[in-house]
């Protein structure tokens, strides 16, 4: 988009990426409000539920008003129809429901929803234009989500993602407004990460060892770190892939550096080692447009940037927060350990740099000390004799004092829901186990266990098919076409895949789920 002021051209984005960069900074905030919530006011119904409302906004930014003119019938049916529906579904509450707030944002996901497949249906069955298809990936997703919709799960997110992205892989966007959803896609996360982290920066006090940024658990900040990093490595390969100025390059370089600083702080070794796999990936995608000799040299760079940029973040972080004396916490952080407004700038509360090292340098050699100890038949005798011939989701399987033995919790809860699988699946409520006496275990722990548990094994085989394929498809594409377009997909593909292993990295409108379902555009459609 051109304008003209005294002579000068200056070009601006597209509105279309102005609103496709609003709209993945509402994914963002959709995660962290889903993740950070008490479940006691509506508020993670009403934000998870927005997210079919943006994927609405984001499919419709295809439509042109000529195409609604010429099959107006349908769109004023579903307006009346879905609108008297919507309404009556809204008002149809009792005055003791604290939930309205979530019914009226489901209402508006549904009606916005309904015009985009409206939309999609007369593009495909009457106009015929669709995007060119790797049928063979798309019949496979589809049998994937269709598993999932009729499992014994009680969930109902699959057939509105079986919906919003059936939609949104048929959709067949110009080449500028491709490139104008990769754009908004990588500024959207972008500025999510400089919104929450200048919120951090006058908020939320380093009182916590485990920096937990704007999220209460510092794993579920450590994931959304690797978002953002993939982010900014896409737009490293860009800039460097179009020769941009040297200065939006050093930007972007010693952006990597401080996400990666901010990654070091959460002390989450599954998340370092997940940066460490994108580390080698960058360093892998950037060699492909420069030089496979020059490997060594980005590492060092990437390196330089996080050695300038640690000291800054740190000191921003313990710092600026005591400047403003207002913490403001998320659900069950508060506790008077906390550091309260009245605290003075030097309390004992705030986590200093030798802390900080003591705790990541401990749970380095913690690891690697729980490796030494254990073989994998220790372990599996170890957790074999924990557990007792009572279900295990009815009495505490460990002691309370084998909490801190790593290995040995994992082993327990992946024999627990390995022990759980079959064919449909479970609902929820039939899920979860007393680990010990203080802990109840709510996951799997694996994203390919949960699934398995959720909806059954054929669908967490196909799922990881799926996670599989797409890594070495959109790699392939990367390598051939050298497009930072695949090179981000593949990355928001690894993420929930890699980090899932041993953490928790799904749920519904998660950030990390939205963007893999979001990536497998990229492989569906050819010619992209």
């Amino acid at each position: 988009m051109d304008f003209t002021i005294k002579g000068k051209t200056f070009h601006i984005w597209s509105w279309k990426r102005i609103v496709y960069t609003l709209c993945f900074f509402m994914f963002c905030l959709i995660d962290q409000r889903t993740k950070t919530g008490s479940g006691r006011e509506g508020y993670i119904e009403t934000f998870r539920n927005m997210t079919g409302s943006i994927m609405a906004v984001i499919l419709l930014s295809h439509c042109k008003w000529g195409e609604i003119r010429a099959h107006k019938l349908p769109y004023l049916l579903w307006t009346i129809l879905g609108g008297a529906v919507g309404i009556a579904y809204v008002v149809g509450v009792t005055s003791f429901d604290p939930f309205v707030n979530g019914r009226v944002s489901a209402a508006l996901a549904v009606f916005l929803t309904g015009y985009a497949l409206i939309h999609t249906v007369i593009r495909v069955a009457v106009e015929k234009k669709y995007p060119v298809l790797e049928k063979k990936f798309l019949a496979v997703w589809g049998v994937m989500m269709f598993l999932m919709i009729f499992s014994r799960s009680d969930y109902i997110w699959p057939l509105c993602y079986l919906v919003m992205f059936g939609c949104f892989y048929l959709t067949d966007y110009t080449a500028e407004e491709r490139e104008d959803l990769f754009q908004g896609c990588l500024n959207g996360i972008i500025l999510g990460f400089f919104v929450f982290q200048g919120f951090c920066c006058v908020f939320r006090p380093y009182d916590s060892v485990r920096y937990q940024g704007m999220y209460n658990n510092p794993n579920l900040n450590a994931l959304f770190y690797l978002e953002v990093l993939a982010a900014v490595f896409a737009k490293i390969l860009y800039v460097t892939k179009n020769r941009c100025s040297k200065w939006i390059c050093l930007y972007y370089w010693l952006g990597a550096g401080v996400v990666l600083t901010f990654e070091l702080l959460t002390i989450g070794r599954t998340g370092w080692v997940v940066a460490v796999l994108m580390i080698g990936g960058f360093l892998w995608m950037i060699c492909k447009l420069k030089s496979y000799k020059k490997w060594f040299k980005n590492l060092m760079a990437l390196s330089l940037c996080v050695i300038l940029t640690f000291p800054i973040c740190f000191s921003a972080t313990r710092y600026l927060p005591p400047v403003f004396h207002h913490p403001v916490w998320f659900w069950g952080e508060w506790s008077e350990g906390k550091v309260h407004s009245w605290d003075p700038w030097n309390s004992e509360k705030f986590v200093d740099i030798d802390e900080y090292l003591d705790a990541a340098l401990g749970r380095i050699f913690e690891t690697f000390e729980n490796a030494l100890e254990h073989s994998p038949f220790a372990m599996k005798a170890e957790a074999a004799e924990a557990q007792t011939e009572i279900p295990a989701n009815k009495i505490p399987v460990l002691r309370s004092d084998q909490d801190t033995d790593t290995l040995l919790v994992r082993s327990t809860i992946y024999k627990y829901y390995i022990s759980q699988l079959n064919l449909t699946g479970h609902p929820y409520s039939e899920q979860g186990f007393q680990l010990h006496e203080h802990y109840w275990v709510g996951h799997a722990h694996n994203i390919f266990l949960q699934y398995g548990t959720d909806f059954g094994v054929p669908m967490m085989i196909v799922f990881a098919v799926l996670a599989l394929w797409s890594l070495i498809r959109l790699g392939k594409t990367y390598a051939e076409k050298k497009d930072p377009a695949a090179a981000a997909a593949q990355l928001f593909v690894l993420i929930p895949v890699a980090f899932g292993l041993l953490e928790y990295s799904w749920g519904v409108s998660s950030l990390t789920i939205t963007l893999l379902f979001i990536a497998w555009r990229k492989a569906i459609c050819d010619g992209e």
